[in-house]
């Protein structure tokens, strides 16, 4: 679609204001993408004070605002969004397919009235459609109030999992809290991310590195991202945990070739 994507300069691991202004003047951007809570893959969790300022920017600079919250409802006490404090200038999207069940592929968009009918004509024109069957399940669920029990139980679960984590792992560079579906782990000086990647998936386990993440032409961090509930059972996650625990202990990766 001709999208090019800038990386913004941040500060203390969250977009700075300079970082945004500068990012207006020198490459004439017209928006912000955003993922405030759980950032994939850092799991950073955005703070009041960089939400409320990119929300400040967005006006002065009448700068779009997408804010992708398909993980702020991991948390129990979700934190105010950016489009709380910009409703005119931020596209809210948020979807149930994490927080609730895979299985419930829907995407919800808040939108000002603005770009209402800009995203009305997008949708159209991509010909996306939505099950109704499943929109009647959701809907029903919602009003209901019975999916905030599927949320509880999917939250329990990931705790579950993530002490699991921890309990392998946990002696290791880790970040992300035990709500988070997903591990932001540093590596070790002794591997490097790509490396460790595919040395993993040699051994049947899937991990992506920060190099599939990087925006820009900077460096990426040494480090991978571990996906805490996508296999199928809580056993299978364990097998792949104690593969991971073995790759690290190794004295070198040439024995583990």
């Amino acid at each position: 679609l001709g999208i090019q994507l800038v990386p913004i300069s941040q500060q203390n691991g969250e977009m700075s204001k300079e970082g945004i202004l500068y990012a207006c003047q020198q490459e004439g951007i017209k928006g912000l993408y955003i993922i405030p809570d759980y950032q994939n893959p850092t799991t950073h969790i955005v703070s009041d004070e960089c939400r409320k300022m990119i929300a400040e920017v967005a006006e002065e600079k009448d700068l779009i605002v997408i804010e992708d919250s398909i993980y702020s409802f991991l948390m129990e006490t979700p934190r105010n969004s950016v489009a709380s404090y910009a409703p005119d200038n931020v596209i809210y999207i948020y979807s149930l397919s994490k927080t609730v069940a895979p299985g419930l592929r829907l995407g919800y968009i808040v939108s000002p009235l603005k770009y209402k009918k800009d995203l009305f004509n997008a949708l159209y024109n991509m010909n996306i459609t939505v099950s109704p069957f499943m929109l009647e399940i959701a809907s029903r669920m919602i009003v209901s109030k019975s999916i905030y029990k599927l949320m509880d139980r999917h939250r329990a679960s990931t705790r579950e999992r993530n002490a699991l984590v921890e309990k392998y792992l946990g002696e290791y560079n880790l970040m992300g809290d035990e709500n988070c579906i997903f591990k932001w782990f540093i590596l070790p000086e002794k591997f490097e991310a790509l490396e460790f990647e595919n040395l993993a998936y040699k051994k049947g386990v899937r991990i992506y590195s920060a190099n599939k993440f990087i925006v820009g032409k900077e460096k990426p961090v040494n480090a991978v991202r571990l996906a805490v509930t996508s296999t199928s059972s809580i056993e299978e996650l364990e097998k792949g945990l104690i593969i991971l625990k073995q790759l690290l202990e190794s004295e070198s990766i040439y024995n583990i070739y």
